[in-house]
């Protein structure tokens, strides 16, 4: 049995429930990738060349398209010069322009939640 059909058995969720908690899980986890190599004030292409992966799939990472390798977590974690576990339990400072991004992408797709954050903007200012 694959791990995913294990995993999703063992939370009792539908697929399309874990399918959504898999993507938002890599898309923190690149984050998270993404906040380490920021705070060493290193490019993709820098990175990517000290732990010897292509900059595509760094990207990819960062991005949370792709779950890196462990082969692949544990070089990131070599050249970033931080413990693997620490991709799992830091939590990045996400930049304002990125929850401005994903404010107005929620609110595009949900009417409902435009008119709440609408409302709430008008209250406060």
């Amino acid at each position: 049995m694959q791990v995913g059909m294990l995993i999703k058995k063992a939370e009792n969720i539908s697929e399309k429930e874990f399918e959504e908690n898999l993507a938002s899980f890599k898309i923190l986890f690149g984050k998270r990738v993404k906040y380490f190599r920021e705070l060493k004030n290193f490019t993709q292409e820098y990175l990517a060349e000290l732990a010897d992966i292509e900059q595509s799939s760094l990207s990819n990472i960062e991005r949370g398209r792709v779950y890196p390798s462990a082969e692949t977590l544990y070089r990131l974690a070599v050249a970033l010069e931080v413990q693997p576990y620490q991709f799992y339990t830091v939590k990045p400072e996400i930049p304002v322009q990125d929850i401005i991004k994903e404010m107005s992408t929620a609110m595009y797709r949900d009417k409902k939640l435009a008119d709440l954050i609408y409302k709430f903007f008008r209250t406060v200012l």
